[in-house]
């Protein structure tokens, strides 16, 4: 009798000894980052590295992370992001999350908006992470709260593509390709005239296909970029894809840029290749006008108080053009 009492006492005692331990053991969460991720002419992205040390002797899950968004101490939004990382025993885990605030969110709030170069964002931070099974009778999870703030620019830019200009290959251009592709045969002179028709929008159905000769088609116009504050954006330099319709047809980069005040002109000059007159870019010409989309990126020095490193500003814009 006495060894069976012995027998189940001693589980008794080691699962009161190990329940005790988990009580007095905590996990140890910190936010180990926190920065101004990306940012782009409609809105900014915050990175948010959560580091979690489990002293546990079993493997936990992140439950959710929590973000209450204010800027100049107004409510912008609240969410509550799902993670679902999970940090083995005895392990330690950094989990990146990031939170979206759009612009338009913080001009409706910001009555002199216009007027500002910058606003302070506080974020208040709550993570939530479930106790072991075993405690959760007492305990169910452990809440970690953590507030930070940043200044951040006042962006309320506009975009817009102006100047479009497409001059039509010279003759020399035109026989190299001729020579090049074994098209010996064709008049480079008539290439010469059909190129000018088309790309002056007189004629949009040339007698010769001339996506079958590949020859360089100049482009140039300016993107322009507006920031309606008294923030100064200040580009440095651009790298793009342009497309018309649904046609990209340039790619390059660019560091002829004029910065005046709140304007940036960033001028692309580039050329396509005579393979890609698709029916989009075709209509264009013979129209005089088109649709575009420009995306890609530009490196900016914003004020150190916002963030030292220079940071890319995100282009994915769209709109209407016409030729000149």
């Amino acid at each position: 009798m006495k060894k069976l009492l012995v027998f189940i006492v001693f589980p008794l005692f080691l699962s009161c000894s190990l329940l005790s331990g988990l009580i007095e053991k905590k996990p140890e969460i910190s936010l180990k980052r926190f920065d101004i991720d990306s940012i782009s002419l409609k809105d900014i992205t915050f990175l948010f590295e959560i580091a979690l040390n489990n002293p546990y002797p079993v493997g936990f899950k992140l439950e959710d992370v929590g973000f209450n968004v204010r800027v100049e101490e107004n409510q912008v939004f609240k969410t509550r992001t799902k993670k679902g990382v999970m940090v083995k025993a005895g392990g330690r885990e950094v989990t990146p999350v990031t939170v979206n605030l759009k612009y338009a969110d913080v001009i409706r709030l910001i009555k002199d908006y216009t007027e500002r170069e910058s606003l302070t964002c506080d974020i208040d931070i709550d993570v939530v992470i479930p106790l072991p099974k075993a405690v959760q009778s007492i305990k169910k999870n452990i809440t970690f709260k953590h507030t930070v703030e940043k200044q951040i620019p006042a962006l309320k830019p506009t975009f817009r593509i102006a100047n479009f200009e497409v001059k039509a290959p010279t003759l020399t251009d035109i026989k190299s390709s001729l020579a090049e592709t074994g098209k010996k045969n064709l008049n480079a002179e008539t290439v010469f005239r059909m190129f000018g028709d088309l790309i002056s929008g007189k004629d949009p159905t040339p007698s010769l296909d001339l996506t079958s000769l590949d020859v360089p088609i100049r482009v140039s116009f300016d993107a322009e970029v507006k920031n309606n504050t008294r923030a100064k954006l200040g580009c440095r330099d651009l790298s793009y894809d342009f497309f018309v319709s649904d046609a990209k047809i340039l790619s390059g980069s660019t560091k002829d840029i004029k910065n005046e005040g709140n304007l940036s002109v960033i001028r692309i000059t580039n050329t396509f290749s005579s393979k890609a007159l698709g029916k989009s870019v075709v209509n264009m010409l013979s129209s005089r006008k088109g649709t575009y989309q420009l995306k890609g990126f530009s490196n900016l020095k914003l004020p150190d108080e916002i963030k030292r490193e220079p940071l890319k500003l995100d282009f994915d814009e769209k709109g209407s053009f016409t030729v000149r």
